[in-house]
Parts: structure tokens; sequence; C-alpha cells
């Protein structure tokens, strides 16, 4: 089975996190098997070493492992990235493919040994792409005559290199390839390369000037984002004043260095995504009548940025084009503009007034969240109190600062989505009668919000999320559907649900953990549930360390306990038939039996319950979904009633395999199985991981009770010696379910 680690890397002042897998290590290698199906063609690929690579490492193009043979053929992605005290590498033959960032990071590395080097020993190439470089000691580096691609990150933060040559071989340089070559001064382009991908050279802030040849064809997005010292172009593309370079009436790419003021040439009709981001020297920016439009991303976090003025000939402005302009005060928006993107203008923190023209049809989702010291909106869709943008009856905007209550316009029918996202000064808001649906997220982080009457018949998904100063909520009559997540919030106490809701999302009243009561039709008698369709949807969970869940539910749904912390018991009746995904997921739970009546448990249904000490599955059950126990630690005892293994492994679509019990020390838990089962359960994926497999055998499981009913206290085991009920109360007995149990040293069949 493939092993996985888990770890943090500290390099740079930047924490790299990675997933470690790999099927087996031979002296000091770790390898991952690529093909073993065919007796003569058995491979397998160097892995990722978690940067524990070191000196001069000779991979063997053979290489044995449980009697197996296997061919080395290819380095995998990241194999040798962050090793930082490798110093040569010798490869055989045998490998005809190399990972994108196989050697990435490799500051010490000096040379590659094997037919695959270049004559200099510094760079690896495979079908006339050069793969990896090897960067120690080089200040200066003519890439090899004879490369046609120069591969994805092929120098990535190769910080040391201070010019680089590319010979007319070259027709392509793949995504990234020179990015954070951060020393980089100079560099000097074939004339036979044609295409420049996205992100080449971007952050090497030290590059000044670069000539694109006449050969180029295409330049990728952010090909030179975040070089702070460029200040020209020279050749095919570049403007009249150097600063820009356009292809088909696009700027793609901007020399920001010793600018504050920029006018874009008149000749551009769309400004490219991201081309002016991250220029933070800039702060006025004018965009002439020639620009029609305006890229996703294209300004963002330039925040230096006071003020722009976008030309009558925008219709577009894409999504993010603004974003994180914490220093724009003004913004002047064409005549023509028809629409807003996504985000358009979220965090720009300065923002206090805006117009809107008439000619806006469209505008996305947090076109204006997170802008803080927004006070008002001008124009034809703003309304009357100049607070709002409303089009079609939906709001899609809301100007904040200075307010702690608001009560929406009576012309709203739609509340958008995220449209008070994040006003965490909101401390009450009062819906009208008009609207009719609240969109997904539409308050979420309103943190400040502490009480609000809905009256509309739709609340989405997340729609009050971690609003985590609610303590009020007042749903109308005429509401039906409450969506996904839509209160996590842990300041509730007590919801009221009307007769008219028919549908509850999936964790609509998770890790509401001040939840104490529901009341409402759909509620239980002990009002701690929310029932529909026999299906349990919430759950209050305030106050609570056991719980037995009602009779009248078939179905636990997805979710509905997740972050019960303080929930250390639980009693599932027998007329449940199903758990649901995530049900049970990061809950206090030392122990859970599952009665015979289920027949399915959801994905991640117990997910890192690390108090499960004791596991008891129902013969009933023929369905465990993946990773349904994934980071139970505790466990130390699984019981399992069903006499054929339920199959514990689900391969997904890329051929990862998800064992019920991931991460769970397996060879230190006891398995419990029918008699006759023993050795199925031994041969079995999955199961055979367990260290101990033992028949139940209810005459020999007990090896300790306690009997001290003197003071009418009781102590109730399972068979196996787990202890599951100690109480001062005999009518706690009745939360048992059906089974065999020792009470007080004595056997006990419970049987309803």
């Amino acid at each position: 089975m493939k092993r996985t680690l888990f770890f943090m890397l500290l390099s740079a002042g930047l924490f790299a996190p990675a997933a470690w897998a790999y099927d087996f290590d031979v002296d000091g290698i770790y390898y991952t098997i690529t093909s073993s199906t065919s007796s003569r063609n058995k491979t397998v690929e160097v892995a990722y070493g978690g940067g524990a690579y070191s000196g001069d490492v000779i991979i063997p193009a053979t290489v044995t492992y449980e009697d197996v043979e296997y061919r080395v053929t290819a380095i995998g992605d990241d194999a040798f990235s962050w090793c930082t005290g490798l110093t040569s590498v010798t490869i055989p033959e045998s490998v005809t493919a190399i990972g994108d960032e196989a050697f990435s990071r490799c500051s010490g590395l000096e040379n590659f040994e094997g037919k695959i080097a270049t004559a200099d020993h510094r760079c690896l190439v495979i079908n006339d792409t050069l793969k990896a470089f090897a960067p120690s000691g080089l200040t200066r580096y003519t890439i090899p005559d004879g490369v046609k691609v120069i591969g994805e990150r092929a120098f990535f933060k190769c910080s040391g290199l201070m010019s680089v040559t590319i010979p007319e071989s070259v027709t392509a340089i793949g995504w990234r390839a020179f990015e954070d070559c951060s020393g980089l001064t100079s560099v000097t382009i074939g004339k036979s390369v044609q295409t420049i991908g996205s992100g080449v050279f971007y952050a090497c802030k030290n590059l000044t000037s670069v000539t694109i040849p006449e050969s180029v064809q295409t330049i990728g997005v952010e090909a030179f984002s975040q070089c702070s010292g460029l200040g020209n172009f020279e050749g095919k593309f570049a403007t009249a004043d150097h600063r820009c370079l356009v292809i088909n009436d696009t700027l793609i790419a901007f020399a920001p260095s010793g600018l504050t003021q920029y006018t874009i040439p008149d000749e551009v009709k769309v400004i490219g995504n991201y081309a002016f981001s991250w220029c933070t020297g800039l702060t006025s920016v004018t965009i002439p009548k020639s620009v029609q439009t305006i890229g996703d991303w294209a300004f963002a976090y330039c925040d230096g940025l006071t003020s722009v003025t976008i030309g009558d000939g925008v219709t577009t402005i894409g999504d993010y084009a603004f974003y994180g302009c914490t220093g724009l005060a003004s913004v002047t928006i064409g005549k023509n503009v028809q629409t807003i993107g996504d985000y358009a203008f979220s965090w720009c923190t300065g923002l206090t007034s805006v117009t809107i023209p008439e000619s806006v049809q469209v505008i996305g989702v947090e076109v204006f969240s997170g802008c803080r010291g927004l006070k008002n909106f001008e124009g034809k869709i703003a309304t009357a109190d100049h607070r709002c943008l409303v089009i079609n009856d939906t709001l899609r905007a809301f100007a904040s600062s200075g307010l702690t209550q608001y009560t929406i316009p009576d012309d709203v029918k739609v509340i958008g989505d995220n449209t008070f996202w994040g006003c965490d000064g909101l401390t009450s808001v009062t819906i009208p009668e008009s609207v009719i649906a609240i969109g997904d997220d539409a308050f979420s982080y309103c943190d400040g919000l502490t009480s609000v009457t809905i009256g509309c018949s739709t609340i989405g998904d997340d729609a009050f999320s971690n609003c985590t100063g609610l303590t009020s909520v007042t749903i109308g009559d005429g509401v039906t559907t409450i969506g996904d997540y839509a209160f996590s919030c842990t300041g509730l106490t007590s919801v009221t649900i009307p007769e008219s809701v028919t549908a509850i999302g999936d964790e609509a009243f998770s890790r509401c953990s001040g939840l104490e009561n529901f009341e409402g039709k759909i509620a239980t008698a002990d009002h701690r549930c929310l029932v529909i369709n026999d299906t349990l949807r919430a759950f209050a969970q305030s106050g609570l360390t056991q719980y037995t869940i009602p009779n009248e539910v078939k179905v636990i749904g997805d979710g509905v306990f997740y972050c019960c912390y303080s929930l250390t018991e639980i009693t599932i009746p027998n007329s449940v038939t199903a758990i649901g995904d995530c049900a049970f997921a990061s809950c206090g739970l030392t122990s859970v039996t599952i009665p015979e009546s289920v027949i399915s448990i959801g994905r991640i249904a117990f997910r890192y319950c690390s108090g499960l000490k004791s596991v008891t599955i129902g013969k009933g059950v023929t369905t465990i979904g993946p990773s349904a126990f994934f980071r139970c630690t505790g466990l130390t005892s699984v019981t399992a009633y069903n006499s054929t293994p339920v199959d514990i492994v689900i391969t997904n679509e890329s051929g990862y395999p998800y064992v019920a019990f991931d991460n769970v020390d397996c060879a230190n838990c006891k398995l419990y199985v029918p008699k006759g089962s023993v050795e199925a359960y031994r041969n079995a994926e999955g199961w055979s991981e367990f260290g101990e497999i033992l028949p139940i055998d209810e005459s020999s499981a007990i090896t300790e009770t306690r009997q001290d009913n003197a003071d009418g206290h009781v102590t109730v085991y399972n068979l196996q010696g787990v202890p599951v009920l100690e109480t001062d109360d005999a009518a706690d007995l009745k939360m048992l379910q059906n089974g065999a149990y020792i009470v007080n040293g004595k056997k006990m069949i419970i049987a309803r």
C-alpha cells in the first residue's frame, strides 16, 4: 500500500507543504511503482524525497524490492526539489522522462552525469527539451545549442544567475521557466523563439530591459509581471514609448520602473489579464477611448494607485481588475461600461464614493467587498439612500462605511450573492417582505451582526455563515429553504423553524456551539434535532456530552454532528439505515456502536475523531465510504459483525486508494470478527492491515470488570472489554443499543 507522509519544509522564509507519497525506498532513494502488470516491464520512477537527498546521488538503472526487479525509467515531479545539499546526480540511460521541477531549488547542484546530460554537465535534456539545470557557482549561462524548448520552471529561483543567453535553436520558452531569478539583469532571447509562455520572467525584479525578436508569435500572461526594475522593451510588439508590449491590439506587458503616472497608448483596445498587476509604484492611470476591455486582474495589487480614469470606450471591466488597490481613492467609470466583473474593486479600502453610469447592466459578486471606506453610490441604479446598487430587483453591492444598522429598501426582491460579505460593522439588519431570496454568502463574516429578521422564501448557502456575534434570528413563516452551512454561528442559542420550511441543507447549523434548542413542527420532542422526511438535518449541541438519536430518524444527514467536540457518547437507534458523509467528523466521541439496521456509512463520516477508542460495526453494513475513520488515531478496538468483509478501499479516478481506516495505527488496533471469518478478513485489502484479527468470543473476551454496585454505580463493558457506559443512574441503561454487555460483572442481553 502506498505510503503517505505529511510534513512542512522551511526554505528562504517560506513554508512549503508537501505530501510525500512513495511505494518503497532502497539505499536512501524513494520510488513509486509506475508499472507492475507485465512480468518483463516492471518500472518505477524516483519519487519526491522530502528534501533529504544530499551530496552525490547515483540513480541505478534497476532496483530490487521484495525480490522483484524494476527498471528506473523516470524522475517524478519535484523528486529532488528543495535538496539544497545536493551537489551531483548521475542519471542512468534507462531514464526517459523527467517531471516538472524535479531539481528546482537545488542551489548547491553543480553537475549532472549521464547520457541525457549536456556536454557542460549543467543541464538535462530529453527530446530536445531542457528539463533541469545545475546552478551552483554560475552567474552567467549560455543555454547549449540543440535545445529547442526550455521546460517549465527549468531555471526556477536560480537567484545567482545574472545573465542568460538563449540560442537560436530554441523555439519555445515554457511556463515560468525563469520565475523568481531575482539576480537576473540581462537576457538575450534567440532569433528563433516563437513562444514565450505565461510567467516566464515572473518576479525577475532586477531585469531592466528586454528585446523581443521578430520570430515571437505569442507571449503568455504574466510573462513580465512583478519585474519592478524593468524600464523598457525593444523589438517586436514594443510601443513607441518602449513601455508596453501589444499583440493584436492587446496590451500584454508593461515596464513600470520609474513611472508614477501613465497614459495607455491609443493603439490599445484590450488591456490584457495581469498586464499591470503588482505595479506598486503607479499612482495614476488614464485609460483612453480606444480601450474596450480591461482584463481580469489587470491592475490588481497596484496599491500605490490613487486615481483611475476609465475611458468612454470601455464596455467591460474584468474580474479582479482593480482588486487590492488599497490606495485607490478616486475612480471615474466611462459612460459606456456595461459589465463590471466579480471582485473588480474588492478591497479598494480607500474608495469613499463611486458613480455608476446608466450603461451598466451587469455587476458581479463582491465587486466592492472589503471597501470599508465606501459611503455612497451615485447613478441610476443607486438606491435613494445611495447605499446600494440594484439591478433587475437584485441588490448587487452595498456601501457599509459608518453604518451599524440597516433596513434594506422595499424595491429589493433578491439579496445577491456575497453582497454584505464581511460588513463587520453592521449589528442589525432588517429584511423587508419584498425580499424573496437571500443569496449565497450574502451576510457571511458579518461578525458584528447580533440580530436579523428574515421574511423571504429562500436562504442561500452560507448566507449567515461565520456571523459569530449573531445571537437572535427570526425566520419568517414564508421561508421554505435553508441552504447548506447557512447559519454556522457560534452565538446562536435557540432557533424557531416555521412550518413552511421543507428543505434544510447540509451543515446548516454546524459549529453552532452555543445552540441549545430548536422550536417548531420539525423539531424533535427533546428540541435538539430537526428532522425532515425521516432525515436528521440539524443538531443543537450545547451542553451535551451524551446523546441518543430519536427513533423517528432513518437517515443521519451529512455533517449533522460535525465539530461537536464535547459529545463523547452517541447512541444510534435501530431505526437508522444510513449515516451521511462527514456526519460525526471531528467529534469528541470515545466509542460508537453502529447497529445492524445501518446499511451505509458515508465518506469521512468519523474523520478526525481522535478520541475514538472503540468502534462496533453491525452486520447490516454493506458500504463504508472513503476515509470513513480517517485519523481516528485513538482507536484500539474495532468489532465488525459482517461475516463477509466489506470493501474498505476505494480507488479514485486517478488511481489513488482511499482506505476507511487511513492514518489509523491499525498495527496496534485489535479487530474482532465472526469466528468463521478471521481468515477472510486477514486476506481482505485494508482489513489485513490490522495487527491482530481475533474471533468474537463472548466467553473469553472479558479480562477485567468492575463490580462496585453497593452505591448504585453502574459500569458497562462491551464483550471486548471496552467500557461503553459509566453512570450512577441505572435508568441510563436505556441508552444502550441491542446487544450483549457486561454490567457490573454480569452478562446482560438487551433486545427490544
